[in-house]
C-alpha cells in the first residue's frame, strides 16, 4: 500500500511543507545544525584516532632524523600525516559519491516517468468513466476545499 503511493505520500508532504514554510524552514535549520554538529563529533573523534595511531607508528618505528629534520616536532608531524590521510579519506568518499550520484539522478528520474505516467492514466481513466454530474460535483468540491484552504493559508 505505502509503496504503490509513495509518490502521492511524497506529494503530499511537498505540499504540507510549501503550505507551512515557516515551519518547514525551522525544521530545517534545526536538523543541518544536528546534521553539521553530529559530522564534528564524528569527524573529531576518527581524526583524534588517526593521530594517535600515527603517534604510535612515529614511536614503534622510532623514525630517524629526516622526519625530524621536516617536522618540527612530534605533534606538529602526527598532525600533518593526520592531515594528509584524513585528506585522502575525503577525496576517496567524493569520488565514489561522484561515480553514485548519476545513477542516483538516473533512478529518480526514471521513477518519477514512471510515476507521473501511471497517476495521469489513472486520473484519465477516473474522469472518463465518471457521468456529468459526477464531475461536475468533484470539480464543485475541489473549488470549495481551495476557498476555504485559502482562509487557513492566509
Amino acid at each position: 500500500m505505502i509503496r504503490k503511493n509513495l509518490d502521492l505520500i511524497i506529494v503530499g508532504f511537498v505540499v504540507v511543507a510549501i503550505v507551512m514554510y515557516d515551519v518547514t524552514l525551522e525544521l530545517l535549520g534545526e536538523l543541518m545544525h544536528l546534521l553539521f554538529e553530529g559530522f564534528h563529533v564524528a569527524f573529531e573523534y576518527v581524526e583524534l584516532g588517526i593521530e594517535e595511531a600515527v603517534e604510535l607508528v612515529f614511536h614503534v618505528l622510532d623514525v630517524g632524523e629526516i622526519i625530524e629534520y621536516l617536522f618540527e616536532s612530534d605533534r606538529h608531524g602526527s598532525q600533518v600525516v593526520t592531515f594528509y590521510i584524513l585528506l585522502t579519506i575525503a577525496w576517496f568518499g567524493f569520488y565514489k559519491l561522484w561515480k553514485f550520484v548519476p545513477r542516483l539522478y538516473e533512478f529518480f528520474k526514471q521513477w518519477l516517468l514512471y510515476s507521473w505516467v501511471r497517476r495521469k492514466t489513472e486520473f484519465q481513466l477516473y474522469w472518463l468513466s465518471l457521468t456529468m454530474l459526477h464531475k461536475t460535483a468533484l470539480a464543485i468540491t475541489a473549488l470549495v476545499v481551495a476557498y476555504l484552504a485559502s482562509f487557513f493559508v492566509i
